[in-house]
């Protein structure tokens, strides 16, 4: 059965598409679902394939035409079907009759009244150019300075194409080997000036003299052949008319803000070991914005005519960055999916993009956007907001700084983060709290993660000697002190279960501890390498009151026992636990190994 090839509808904002590739010539014969050309629109490129099969009785535009939905590409049919009806839909609206003429052409069989006079055929009769000229071979002859007389169509049906043309400017058949005839001589000073031959220049002075506007023009077009002219694709050109869109339409400000890293870093390494599959900072970032996008709704929005417009789904554009340009594919309804939800479908979403098997459906409803460039490298940046959102957050590449916490410094990994927002919608103190709220997330992910999986270390809380013990009226109770927690137990005492070391234990630990870290802090302070040092503490009796606690310290190094018996010393000085509990409790002695 005879059918017309179009344009297929495009999705939303997608009003046009670019004819990138045919993939067959007239004349071919297809099979049902066989490729025949590519298109490409703002967002993606698109496959036509045939919908039965038959052989390609026409072929209604040529690469770089530009159509809208649902016009015409071609034509269908059997070999010996006639396809007059269809040529008179195809040709059914002026308007559309208009377009064919203007950036289309017909090709194969014999051409229809449309489609000779798109293809630019003679109608004077004269027989000095070719039947048949593409629009765009007739602008590059112009360009190009080419006789069309002299030039051999090669297109459907003897037509010149741009190609054709590009062969005889380059073949020289059109070219003079000889200076011209007439030449004024400030254009023949301006020439020796510009260093431009004069062989090849056309003049277009009285009785085609050459011009001193004729050398300048040549001298330019000489110079442009060492440099490389590129179009906008239509997604570039779809790109650029929205980012000026979002520069013209919102009121862009950025704000930078910074989250310790630390935990958030080993709470992915613990997210991947439990869930058993590739768990980034990225997946454990957006778990974090959707809270807080929950507690800051104002931003899941967008403003249109004065309008702020509120979203309860959070779905959330993460741009991802391939070999056509930027796009955005949107995670939907992010707020109450997991952690391992949330990375399953960022990963599946990105790995469509980059294969370049997205369609115009996963671009489409996003409420707010990601958009990571910390894999650059990227310090700082300001995120063009992507119309009509109301605000995009820039992740940054994480990077160390020196930080000083209890008096101590240390370098510590931290998370650059940059967030730009329309002023007209909400306000910088918005803004503050918004990355306030995200960066506390961020900074404590514990309540990110799913309950099978623990971090090797948190970010402590130090208690600053500030300790409480609870107990539900029993002998067992937990102590807390700051971030950290320990059971105790009454031990074999009354009531005791034995579940835990009891107060007392925790008494004498303390002590051997705060040795141990005496000794080796006096050993750092003189240079003194120690390769162990082991306490052992034993408090006596073993029930009831302590009346004593022996302390042995062991120590490993090459250094001399001079040397070692003063650091000892000087440990037990400076413990502070020991000068606690000095007056007649303790008794220090110390072996080497």
């Amino acid at each position: 059965m005879a059918y017309i090839v179009r344009v297929p509808g495009l999705g939303m904002q997608q009003d046009r598409a670019t004819l990138v590739e045919w993939h067959v010539a007239t004349g071919d014969s297809v099979e049902e679902g066989q490729l025949l050309a590519e298109i490409e629109t703002e967002k993606s490129v698109f496959e036509i394939e045939a919908k039965e099969e038959g052989v390609v009785r026409r072929r209604y535009a040529d690469v770089g035409d530009v159509r809208k939905p649902n016009q015409p590409l071609g034509i269908v049919a059997g070999a010996d079907e006639d396809i007059t009806a269809l040529e008179a839909k195809v040709g059914a609206s002026p308007a559309e009759v208009e377009s064919e003429a203007t950036e289309g052409r017909g090709s194969g069989g014999t051409a229809s009244t449309s489609e000779t006079e798109a293809l630019g055929g003679a109608t004077d009769g004269t027989g000095t150019t070719p039947s048949k000229v593409a629009p765009r071979a007739k602008k590059r002859a112009a360009d190009l300075g080419v006789d069309l007389a002299a030039v051999e169509g090669t297109g459907p049906d003897g037509a010149v194409t741009s190609e054709d043309v590009d062969r005889a400017a380059e073949s020289g058949a059109d070219a003079t080997e000889t200076e011209p005839d007439r030449v004024a001589p400030r254009a023949r000073r301006r020439a020796d000036e510009l260093g431009v031959d004069l062989v090849g220049i056309e003049g277009t002075g009285p009785g085609g003299a050459v011009t001193v506007a004729d050398v300048e023009a040549a001298a330019e077009q000489r110079a442009s052949a060492g440099r490389e002219e590129r179009p906008f694709s239509e997604m570039r050109r779809t790109i650029a008319q929205r980012l000026q869109q979002s520069y013209r339409d919102a009121v862009h400000v950025t704000l930078d803000r910074s989250a310790d890293a630390e935990a958030l870093l080993d709470a992915a390494d613990a997210a991947a070991e439990a869930l058993e599959r590739d768990v980034s900072i990225l997946d454990l970032l957006l778990v974090a914005l959707s809270r807080t996008l929950s507690e800051h709704p104002e931003f899941n929005a967008t403003v249109e005519d004065e309008t702020l417009t509120l979203y309860e789904r959070q779905n959330v554009g993460v741009a991802v960055d391939f070999d056509r340009g930027l796009v955005t594919p949107v995670l939907e309804d992010l707020a109450g999916k997991s952690l391992e939800e949330i990375a399953d479908e960022r990963r599946a979403l990105t790995e469509r993009v980059l294969a370049d098997e997205f369609t115009p459906e996963d671009l489409e409803g996003g409420t707010f956007t990601v958009t990571n460039l910390g894999p650059y490298g990227v310090e700082s940046f300001d995120p063009i907001i992507n119309p009509p959102q109301v605000a995009i957050l820039g992740v940054n590449a994480i990077e160390e700084r020196l930080t000083s916490t209890d008096g101590t410094r240390r370098l510590r990994r931290h998370l650059p983060l940059s967030l730009s927002f329309d002023h007209r919608a909400v306000d910088g103190a918005d803004a503050a709290r918004f990355l306030e709220t995200l960066v506390e997330h961020l900074e404590d992910p514990g309540s990110l993660l799913p309950e099978s999986a623990t971090t090797r270390s948190q970010t402590p809380r130090l208690p600053g000697r500030s300790v409480s013990a609870e107990t539900a009226g029993g002998l067992d109770g937990v102590v807390t002190a700051g971030s950290f927690e320990w059971s105790f137990d009454g031990s074999d005492a009354p009531g005791g279960a034995e579940t835990a070391p009891s107060p007392v234990d925790y008494l004498v630990g303390s002590l051997a501890s705060c040795l141990a870290a005496s000794v080796g802090f006096q050993a750092r302070k003189r240079e003194v390498v120690l390769d162990e040092v082991r306490v052992e503490a034993d408090g006596r009796p073993e029930r009831g009151s302590v009346e004593e606690i022996d302390v042995t310290v062991v120590v490993a190094s090459d250094a001399d026992d001079e040397s070692l018996d003063r650091l000892v010393e000087l440990g037990e000085r400076g413990c502070h636990v020991s000068e606690a509990i000095r007056d007649d409790l303790v008794a220090v002695t110390w072996e080497r190994e």
